[in-house]
């Protein structure tokens, strides 16, 4: 998959090359753009969801 200027550019402010850049395309696609063609973003929305929750807990906890 090629990617686009803007999502080239953010990888480099990334400072990360996405081994599968469909990945990240998915990622930032949004969800309302779901189709028969095109999968969901639940699971990967719930990642993120637990990977945040994870570390704002954990900044909670370390900062008191």
């Amino acid at each position: 998959m090629k990617l686009s200027a803007e999502l080239r550019a953010f990888q480099a402010r990334l400072g990360h090359d996405f081994a599968d850049p469909a990945l990240l395309v998915r990622a930032l696609t949004h969800g309302s753009l779901s189709s028969a063609t095109r999968p969901d973003n639940q699971r990967l929305e719930f990642l993120g969801d637990r990977v945040l929750g994870l570390n704002a807990g954990a900044d909670d906890y370390l900062t008191k």
